[in-house]
């Protein structure tokens, strides 16, 4: 019985990917136009979802450009976000789906792994998924990994979208740091647009862009920031230095010397609790 409902099991997930190929859809990220770090976006599905093809029909992509749009604002023109486009101008968006039914509201350990497992975990890269499924959250992210819920309550509009998008954007940046002014815990600044749910509405990014304590990271050196800075980081190699220092993971650059530069009395406590990476977590696929 249990090899029947194995087969019958495997026969409609493969039928599913069949019924998946689209004109204009992409199942893997497509060649890079630059070698500098960037972030990639992907819609995810549930085994079982409908597919809405937020991919295809333009609306992802729009909102996802209005987003970056909104940062080259608050940044006062200086810079954006550098996205995953493709050779023929477009927004590089990948189809995914789940080989199981997503469960809603845990963390993200299993999203993370399929994809790392997928080919979705290069450290220069930041992954961006939409997901078309139900969630107590509008989304949630760390360092290499981000997730909003499109039919989470908190994202049936597109400023909304938009809004936890930047949020959770600014997660996977690694903000934000307990060293940023403002910050009360969580990853989270008052009044900015990686607060909780006080900020509202607010764009803007307080106290993570253009700060002046060079012992902090700014979000103007993030290596995913466009034009680069001179005094880059890359947070995927300073989230997972710090975890593979308390035992949590491996550094993509084990020598990466993130406390020569961050010297902040701060950030150099670091919380064995709140440490996270995430672009490895391939290798612990096969424990979810």
């Amino acid at each position: 019985m249990k090899k029947i409902l194995l087969i019958l099991l495997t026969t409609f997930f493969n039928f599913s990917l069949l019924a998946d190929e689209k004109p204009g859809r992409f199942f893997k990220d497509q060649p890079d136009i630059t070698t500098k770090p960037q972030i990639h976006f992907i819609y995810l599905l549930n085994e079982d979802s409908k597919d809405r093809e937020w991919d295809i029909n333009g609306k992802m992509e729009s909102e996802l450009m209005e987003a970056n749009e909104k940062v080259f604002k608050m940044t006062k023109g200086k810079q954006k976000l550098r996205y995953d486009m493709r050779k023929d101008g477009k927004l590089d968006i990948s189809f995914v789906r789940f080989d199981k039914k997503y469960k809603g509201n845990y963390g993200m350990n299993y999203p993370d792994a399929f994809l790392t497992k997928n080919g979705f975990n290069d450290p220069n890269k930041t992954y961006f998924s939409w997901v078309d499924v139900s969630h107590r959250d509008g989304g949630q992210a760390s360092v290499h990994h981000g997730y909003i819920f499109l039919k989470s309550k908190y994202n049936q509009s597109k400023n909304k979208r938009i809004l936890i998008s930047l949020h959770e954007l600014m997660h996977t940046q690694g903000f934000a740091f307990s060293c940023n002014k403002g910050y009360y815990g969580s990853s989270h600044i008052r009044n900015t647009i990686v607060g909780g749910p006080e900020s509202g509405d607010k764009f803007t990014f307080g106290s993570i862009y253009d700060h002046g304590d060079k012992t902090c990271p700014d979000l103007k050196n993030s290596v995913f920031l466009e034009p680069m800075s001179e005094k880059s980081f890359n947070p995927v190699e300073l989230k997972c230095a710090m975890a593979a220092e308390v035992g949590r993971g491996l550094a993509p650059k084990p020598n990466y010397k993130w406390r020569e530069r961050y010297s902040h009395k701060k950030i150099t406590k670091v919380n064995k609790k709140r440490t996270w990476c995430t672009y490895n977590r391939y290798k612990d696929y096969k424990n979810h």
